[in-house]
């Protein structure tokens, strides 16, 4: 869902806020920002270097006084040389600030467009939590301080990476390690989630070579230079991630923030799959505990922000609450222990007395502060913890396979669905089992002359029923495979574990153990003279059969698909039935000049009439469907054209929460093939509902 810039602009929210903080940048002068950062950029814009950081400390400058990379410097001196170019016109000192001030507030917007973007579905309340933030307000207004840069450009990276555009997240992520280097904490799990989703591993190579040539060209030039080294990697901030140690004698330290912080790749790493809500909450967790296991400067809570809006965002007044009562204890801390800023238009300077009250508060009163910052930041750590990672719904379906069985009468189109199926996963994400790899003999046995492939007798389902349970329960198996051409078995091969299980058979429904397991049961249910027209061309066309022994084979099988075939539709929650608009079709038309329609018989629907308004409102088809409450199925029959768009857009209506489980280019379908993609995928949506509660 795309949000228009002026929609955000049109919000008396953002109007007011935006009106706010001009006037907190023209008002406020941050003190940090006159000590250091200006002298920095003033002397960059009057001696003009490929290495700034070298030319200022040769001029005498803090060392402290700019530790920010290459892209930091670029988003301050637009705003800051036009500042200095009205103060040279108006012999004035005041502009330079402004200027720089106002380049922030650039950031800032930015940063709330880019909340709004990723967040479109609730835009007031997400303006109220973010444009309002006291963390927000106070870190880059009062206290100056810049690492609004590189959030903005870290959540670019994120919003690009959910919208499948990988070489521009890449190219966002360098720029954001060009602006700080502390946004590396976010690479990992970035990286993870592109490689633990197998719909998206193809972006991994795109997006790590963007991100690691837009960062190498960045900083490889910087990183020759002694000054940035020394005003960058040289601080006592950059430092600050090992002062949590535990000393284990003779020298030795065990630094516990580093430890803590793999732990975390290491918790990520282990999950099957991770949705984009997933990788918001991991990466937040990361930064976390990052700045709770670091005495963290005021700027470094400004990572936090995104993260805590987009738990705010799916949370309850619980969560308001305990991130309001931790950004009170933040601000109160950090008001009399960092700088501040001074009001130059009426000559106050709030300094000196905060500075007095805070030599006057003893230690172990700065420490208490501290500790209670701690102390809420790790209840509202376990509420993320438990309410965006444990109870995500996403998270508790990921952890196993889904599995789907699809029963159905020899030449009924099982294969066709299974392909189908496996363009809207992702071949990548598919392991399918066939029946046909169970056949006990191949086709040149003797056997086969007193029984039929339909008798369960003559299939190994014991070995099926084994494989298809392995499988869903994460294991590997080895097969032999049918070879429909040649009529013989192959070799054995390995089909390892997936995140989708596709069982489809002639009697995948036949066993009640391995039915009970299964998430969606589909039987295909075809129109005999359609099916019979079918297999005379799958397998006179295709696999090189007689066609008068097929047409032997259709007559010799009918006995026994009556008797074992048919049965297992009480077993299906999704009954699908192809039929000929014309009856007479199949005898004259070849069958894929066939115009067909579908009957859907459905267990236990929630959603019927949702699916009804959308397939006749947005996909124009015609309907006719009946409903029994005694049975608690649902028939439907649906006809018309439909074009493969438009079942797309249905499926993005009626499931809108499976997305993030198909490939991120689905393969639908055009036709009643792609209405039964559709069926399947509300049926797999109704099932994964009751697997979480």
């Amino acid at each position: 869902m795309a949000v228009k810039a002026g929609t955000l602009w049109r919000d008396p929210v953002f109007r007011l806020g935006l009106l706010f903080r001009i006037g907190l940048a023209v008002v406020l002068v941050p003190v940090i920002q006159t000590t250091w950062f200006i002298p920095f950029l003033r002397s960059a814009i009057a001696h003009p270097s490929l290495d700034p950081w070298s030319s200022f400390l040769t001029l005498g400058g803090n060392a402290m006084a700019y530790p920010y990379g290459p892209v930091m410097l670029l988003a301050h001196l637009p705003g800051t040389l036009l500042g200095a170019l009205a103060d040279a016109l108006l012999r004035t000192s005041y502009l330079t600030g402004a200027g720089f001030r106002l380049g922030l507030m650039a950031a800032d917007i930015a940063e709330v467009y880019l909340l709004y973007r990723l967040f479109p579905e609730q835009p007031r309340k997400l303006l109220w939590l973010y444009w309002w933030s006291p963390i927000a307000l106070f870190v880059t207004y009062w206290n100056g301080q810049t690492d609004i840069v590189p959030v903005a450009l870290l959540t670019l990276a994120l919003l690009l990476v959910r919208e499948y555009k990988a070489t521009a997240s890449g190219v966002a992520l360098g720029l954001a390690l060009g602006a700080k280097f502390s946004m590396l904490l976010a690479v990992p799990f970035i990286s993870i989630y592109l490689w633990r989703n197998k719909r998206l591993r193809s972006l991994l190579p795109p997006f790590a070579l963007a991100s690691g040539a837009t960062s190498v060209l960045l900083l490889a030039p910087a990183l020759l230079s002694r000054g940035f080294m020394r005003m960058v990697f040289s601080t006592p901030e950059s430092a600050r991630v090992l002062d949590l140690a535990l000393p284990l004698g003779e020298g030795l330290e065990l630094y516990l923030t580093p430890l803590l912080y793999l732990l975390a790749i290491y918790a990520v790493w282990r999950l099957r799959r991770i949705s984009f809500d997933l990788l918001m909450a991991t990466t937040g967790l990361a930064f976390f505990l990052v700045v709770l296991a670091t005495p963290a400067p005021p700027g470094w809570y400004l990572w936090l922000v995104p993260f805590l809006v987009a738990h705010q965002l799916q949370g309850e007044r619980t969560e308001w609450l305990l991130v309001g009562g931790f950004s009170v204890l933040l601000i109160g801390l950090h008001l009399f222990n960092s700088s501040g800023a001074m009001l130059p238009l009426p000559s106050l300077d709030p300094q000196p007395a905060l500075a007095e009250f805070a030599t006057r508060t003893t230690p172990w009163l700065h420490s208490l502060g501290y500790t209670a910052i701690v102390s809420v930041g790790l209840i509202l750590l376990v509420h993320m913890l438990r309410e965006r990672v444990a109870r995500n719904d996403y998270f508790r379906i990921a952890q196993k396979p889904l599995s789907l069985a699809i029963a159905g009468d020899s030449g009924s189109g099982k294969d066709t669905l299974c392909r189908a199926l496996a363009g809207l996963f992702g071949e990548h994400s598919v392991v399918h089992v066939s029946g046909d790899d169970y056949h006990l003999w191949d086709r040149f046995a003797p056997m086969w002359e007193g029984m039929t492939h339909l008798d369960p007798r003559a299939n190994d389902l014991q070995r099926f029923s084994n494989d298809v349970l392995a499988l869903m329960d994460g294991k590997p198996i080895h097969c032999r495979r049918y070879d429909h051409g040649a009529g013989r078995f192959r070799r054995p091969t390995r089909s390892d574990r997936n995140d989708v299980v596709i069982a489809s058979g002639l009697h995948a429904l036949h066993m009640a153990r391995l039915c009970e397991r299964f998430d969606v049961r589909i039987f295909l249910d075809i129109d005999e003279g359609l099916r019979r027209s079918w297999k005379m061309y799958r397998d006179v066309e295709q696999r090189g059969h007689e066609r008068d022994a097929v047409q032997a084979s259709i007559e010799r099988r009918a006995g026994d698909a009556r008797r074992y075939i048919h049965p297992q539709q009480g077993a299906a929650n999704l009954v699908l039935r192809l039929q000929p608009v014309n009856a007479r079709h199949t005898e004259t038309l070849a069958p894929d000049a066939i115009r067909l329609k579908l009957a859907a018989r459905i267990r236990d629907s929630t959603s019927h009439e949702r699916v009804a308004r959308t397939l006749i409102g947005l996909c124009g088809l015609h309907l006719d469907v009946q409903w029994s409450q005694d049975s608690g199925e649902m028939e439907m029959t649906i006809e018309g054209d439909v074009a493969a768009e438009d079942v797309a857009l249905a499926a993005r209506t009626l499931a809108p929460g499976l997305q993030e489980m198909l490939d991120y280019r689905p393969q639908w379908q055009d036709g009643m093939s792609g209405i039964m993609q559709l069926l399947v995928l509300i049926q797999i949506e109704e099932a994964l509902k009751s697997r979480i509660q």
